[in-house]
């Protein structure tokens, strides 16, 4: 199977190679007033007997261009650019005349000479306009009824990564935009994922100034790679989207909708979706993110302070190792979306979510644990059944009151229900595989709350630039409910395999917890010199939150749970708080541009814990001085370098600091440590950005060094019986350093663009066990290597290949030391077919070794449909799809921790088949699938 693979994928290497064109064109583009070389215009190559787009570049600074692997042929030469008019000219490729020198091609400047009429047909594919830029869609060939993220890749510069990520120029986009307005919040996926493709104009990609540097005029470095997607005339008059629906084996189904109103500066739109086939129609995740309010308040102004409130040391490497979508998901949800201009100084923004959840999985696990002379073994299955009903109402109000001063509103309210029910079976073994425990338990918990945050900020700007200031209030208020039981059976036994006590457990539980906090802040910016900005900033937080948790035993002699568990029983009272002070000044030359600072930052943690065994009361204060530091020079408008260099802090916890043991779990007892110091991490982060526009070249790397003091890590003691006690301590000596590597180029001959990237990471650590200090060091390592062809108008193929490498390293028990390498590799492509039939298909073959036994698994995955447009102006698509055709879809994982490694799997949905229908409202039509504009054949 393997040489197949790598045969098959040569001989289209192969094949493309012999395919190779030769012939060239060039020349220098010129202003026919001044004389001077014109950058950024764009010469498009088309076909003379038809105009279709064959390839395209842009001049460099120096006006030059020049395009190769042009077949022998009769071609015109269009060169066009936003400030010039457009200008024509034919030559011919052949056996005799494979180079063609344009020599100067004059361009008149718009402002200078009479308009002229330009066909809407002849847009260029890309154009810069400042520092944006503007793909056409129409330009650029995708399937009927095809999304916006099908348009997105595409283009060049663009990447769609497999969960949705979109990249451009090597960086990540955070934004996507709806005629500059957000489009159901700031998810980039909701926008791509549900608008259609033929709904599309422009799509522009520019780096957003944050709100600061806005406001003051001045760059602070804080910029959001942004999509805007400008939308079609026609699009804005009456509705456009469209509806799926569809049905297949194994009880299987799914729908989806997508209706847009856009007129004006008015954008109304409706989503929904519903299937049980994994299938992800909109992201939810900030929906699904209901707890953790405490974390999100307690995080100090100009990002400081981080509060951790993980009890475990997240060190662990994970590695997928194949399959696709674990369990079996059954997903409802619905949005709408309102976005107006009111009167002419209010910008009204808004959004409503509902989602409903229900992920069932079935899983193992097999992990192996290290101990200093020895190491035992622990294996789970877990079957789990969980529900959750989610509504989230988002708000943005931004009143412009007069041309210097602004408000801003945010409010968002959420309310989120779950049931929970899961049940497992485990056990653990010496190292001589002797069995030390046994057990299962059944557990259920249901929580019911809501969440109420919102922020208002007020903006002034003064006659002086760079002169202003900014009041800002984040407030919070969360409270919730829940009640839970667990039952479970523990055996323990001796050595000699006898059965040494069992221990049972019949409990419910009831909890409530609530939070209220707040976090103010003002900054003040004043240009001093000639070239700078000082920056004074001051902030004060303050969040109380309380919890409460009764357990209740079961009693026997009634039946009843009335038997209140003291050791299981508990009230938190938590209040932190934070007053800082810091001061900022930054500096911008017309190359480079730096800023050094520094915050005082004065945080309390004060804690109440009463419990049936013990009360104790925890009052921490910290104090910090927090130096930061950046400094990006520009070599010219896409190719920069930036280096900063940041501090922070991250808390111990309450349950981290308290005296009392948490015994919920009795294969698992934590001991808290009262006398744990704060973590302060050191960061530094470089990158450079080498983008060319103009070639479609782009180079992007990056890296990240982490150091920690006082790193806050996990002494584990474990006894014969596999019982693990767990004590948090602080340690010095923990770093991480990460770096990513990019570059993509247009290969002619393969008539599309190859990307070669790469990611490296070394983690070092520590833990203790048994009394004995282990070092973990771990060394992952990932290059990709992807081609995207368009070999014809009416084919797209994509080829990739990536290894994953993972070794950890155990000063412990150096022959315990593990590697693991996965190996992936993927085809995909879309054809165009005669009587508007369409055929795609797509094969990912995942390589897995050096893993535990039952875990090194070859795992093929093909999936596969064909469909048929029909009715007026195509609005009908019939659709056949088969997912994994070979019936191999499997979900398999490794991860390596502190002290072990484990192999995990988990059910997937496995083969089906579907028959769907798709009914748009807009007319898309087998010629403008992609919007108007010349068609994209190579690039």
């Amino acid at each position: 199977m393997k040489q197949s693979l790598l045969f098959i994928f040569f001989l289209l290497i192969t094949t493309a190679v012999v395919a190779q064109k030769n012939g060239i064109v060039k020349g220098i583009a010129f202003d026919t007033i001044s004389r001077q070389p014109v950058a950024a215009a764009t010469i498009s190559v088309l076909e003379k007997k038809d105009s279709s787009l064959v390839t395209f570049t842009m001049t460099g600074s120096d006006g030059r261009f020049e395009l190769r692997g042009l077949a022998n042929g009769e071609y015109r030469l269009l060169l066009t650019h936003v400030n010039y008019h457009n200008s024509n000219k034919y030559f011919t490729i052949s056996d005799s005349s494979k180079t063609i020198d344009m020599g100067n091609l004059a361009i008149s400047d718009k402002t200078k000479v009479l308009e002229e009429v330009v066909l809407a047909a002849e847009a260029p594919p890309i154009t810069m306009i400042n520092d944006t830029i503007q793909y056409n869609a129409g330009s650029f060939k995708v399937q009927p009824n095809a999304n916006v993220e099908d348009l997105l890749k595409r283009l060049p510069g663009v990447k769609v990564e497999k969960d949705g990520t979109i990249k451009a120029q090597g960086e990540k986009v955070n934004r996507v935009l709806v005629d500059g307005k957000e489009f159901f919040g700031n998810d980039p996926k909701i926008a791509t994922k549900n608008l259609p493709a033929d709904a599309v104009d422009k799509v522009q990609v520019y780096d957003r100034q944050s709100d600061q540097a806005q406001l003051t005029g001045f760059e602070d470095g804080n910029y959001e790679k942004t999509i805007n997607l400008k939308l079609k005339k026609d699009k804005k008059k009456g509705l456009f989207g469209k509806a799926m629906a569809g049905a297949g084996t194994k009880e299987r189904y799914e729908g989806r909708f997508n209706v847009n109103s856009f007129k004006g500066a008015r954008q109304l739109s409706a989503i929904g979706m519903g299937n049980n086939t994994n299938a992800e129609g909109f992201s939810f995740m900030d929906i699904l993110n209901f707890t953790g309010e405490l974390a999100r308040m307690q995080r100090a102004g100009g990002g400081n302070i981080n509060i951790n409130l993980s009890a475990d040391d997240a060190a662990a490497m994970g590695v997928s190792a194949g399959g696709r979508n674990s369990g079996i998901n059954t997903t409802w949800g619905g949005g709408l979306n309102y976005n107006n201009i009111i009167g002419n100084k209010l910008d009204f923004q808004s959004n409503y979510f509902y989602n409903r959840f229900n992920p069932k999985q079935e899983s193992s696990i097999e992990r192996q644990y290290f101990l200093p002379d020895s190491s035992y073994f622990y294996r789970q299955n877990t079957l789990s059944d969980n529900l959750s009903n989610n509504h989230r109402l988002n708000l943005n109000l931004l009143y412009q009151i007069d041309s210097m001063n602004s408000l801003r509103i945010t409010p968002s309210f959420s309310y989120q229900k779950t049931n929970n029910r899961s049940q497992s079976d485990y056990q653990t073994l010496s190292e001589d595989k002797i069995l030390a425990n046994t057990g299962f338990s059944n557990t259920t918990s249901n929580n019911e709350g809501y969440t109420f945050r919102n922020e208002a900020i007020w903006r002034r700007k003064f006659a002086r630039k760079g002169r202003t200031f900014s009041l800002s209030l984040q407030t919070s208020l969360n409270e919730s409910d829940g009640d839970g039981s667990l039952s479970s059976i523990n055996s323990f036994y001796n050595p000699n395999g006898s059965l040494l006590r069992r221990d049972t457990l019949n409990q419910q539980n009831v909890s409530e917890s609530d939070l209220k906090g707040y976090t103010a802040r003002a900054v003040y910016t004043e240009p001093v010199f000639k070239k700078s900005l000082l920056e004074l900033s001051t902030s004060r937080s303050n969040t109380k939150s309380t919890s409460q948790r009764k357990t209740y035993d079961f009693n026997k002699g009634n039946g009843k749970y009335d038997q209140l568990n003291n050791m299981l029983s508990n009230n938190f009272e938590n209040t932190y708080g934070f007053t800082n002070g810091g001061l900022r000044i930054r500096t911008q030359k017309k190359k480079y541009n730096y800023a050094v600072g520094v915050t005082w930052q004065q945080a309390e943690l004060e804690g109440k814990i009463i419990s049936g065994i013990k009360d104790s009361t925890i009052s921490k204060t910290f104090h910090n001085w927090l130096p930061n530091a950046r400094f990006q020079y520009n070599f010219t408008r896409f190719k920069t370098f930036t280096l900063s260099y940041n501090t922070s802090t991250n808390q111990p916890t309450m349950s981290q600091l308290q005296p009392v043991p948490d015994i919920s779990n009795p294969l698992n007892i934590r001991d808290g440590n009262p006398d744990l110091k704060q973590e302060f991490m050191h960061t530094v982060q470089g990158n450079l950005t080498l983008v060319s526009p103009y070639k479609n070249k782009n180079m992007f790397l990056f890296f990240t060094l982490q150091s920690t003091q006082n790193k806050i890590v996990n002494y584990d003691t474990v006894n014969q019986l596999g019982v693990k006690r767990t004590k948090p301590v602080n340690v010095n000596g923990v770093y991480n350093l990460n770096g990513n590597i990019s570059y993509s180029m247009p290969v002619r001959f393969l008539k599309g663009t190859v990307e070669i990237t790469s990611r490296t990471g070394y983690f070092k650590s520590k833990q203790f066990i048994n009394g004995s200090g282990n070092d973990i060091k771990t060394l992952s390592f990932g290059p990709e290597l992807r081609f995207d062809m368009n070999p014809t108008e009416k084919v797209n193929v994509a080829i990739g290949a990536s290894v994953s490498y993972n070794n950890t390293r155990y000063s412990l028990r150096p022959e315990l030391n593990t590697k693991n390498i996965s190996q992936e590799y993927n085809a995909s492509t879309d054809w165009q077919l005669p009587k508007r039939f369409f055929l795609s298909t797509d094969f990912t073959y995942t390589i897995n070794s050096q893993r535990a036994a039952g875990f090194n698994l070859e795992v093929p995955i093909w999936n596969a449909s064909i469909s048929k447009q029909f009715l007026k102006f195509n609005r009908g698509e019939l659709k056949l799809s088969a997912r994994d055709l070979l019936n191999k879809n499997i979900g398999i994982s490794r991860n390596t921790n502190n002290n072990y490694i484990e192999d995990s799997r988990v059910l997937t949905l496995r083969r089906f088949f579907q028959l769907s229908f798709t009914y748009s409202l807009s007319k898309t039509g087998l010629n403008n699938a992609g919007g108007g504009g010349m068609r994209v054949i190579a690039r």
